[in-house]
């Protein structure tokens, strides 16, 4: 048994690693039968959390809390399991595409061994969000390394009408989000 998608997945180490939680691996949810996780998963998590990708620093960029790691295996809800994975997550200055995204990633993740892939089970990111996904075996286990970055969300604090311009002013209503999650995933798509 696997996890239904890998985006409720990362919504959740996203939410763990911006409440600062040090490790978050479900394990408060019950084991799920019949599931199995990645041999000598501790170690596979050692592995991830030392990759030289979430040593990259985007130029401005503030931490969001501690690495995230999770376990495997443990129900979340109705729908969800936990996956083998470590987070990181970053508050940029500034808003990301996937070229610059890319210029900031590809160099460190190509020396790492990561391989860019393109994903076609993935929904099309919306407007402000680009994601890219890498492939590679990490101690024999096919992994994935997801890259998300979310454009800040502003408000208008006088909205326009059509007889008064935009506000000059804007209000943040989400700051700028980077997210980079390595995780087990045996159906990574090839490069």
């Amino acid at each position: 048994m696997r996890p239904r998608g890998w985006w409720p997945v990362a919504a959740l180490l996203t939410a763990a690693a911006l409440t600062g939680c040090a490790r978050a691996d479900g394990a408060e949810g019950p084991q799920v039968p019949g599931c199995t996780v990645p041999q000598d998963e501790d170690t596979l998590l050692d592995a991830y959390a030392d990759d030289p990708v979430l040593a990259v620093r985007p130029e401005g960029a503030q931490r969001i809390g501690k690495l995230a790691r999770s376990s495997g295996c443990h129900q979340l809800n109705k729908e969800d399991v936990s996956n083998t994975a470590v987070t990181l997550s970053w508050r940029p200055s500034r808003d990301y595409d996937d070229t610059s995204l890319r210029q900031i990633y590809d160099p460190v993740a190509g020396r790492a061994g990561w391989r860019y892939a393109v994903d076609p089970d993935a929904p099309p990111d919306g407007p402000g969000v680009a994601t890219l996904t890498y492939c590679r075996r990490v101690r024999g286990v096919t992994s994935r390394l997801l890259i998300r970055a979310q454009a800040a969300q502003l408000m208008d604090v006088r909205p326009s009408t059509p007889d008064r311009p935009p506000s000059p002013q804007w209000s943040v209503v989400s700051p700028a989000l980077i997210y980079l999650t390595i995780y087990a995933a045996p159906a990574c798509p090839r490069p």
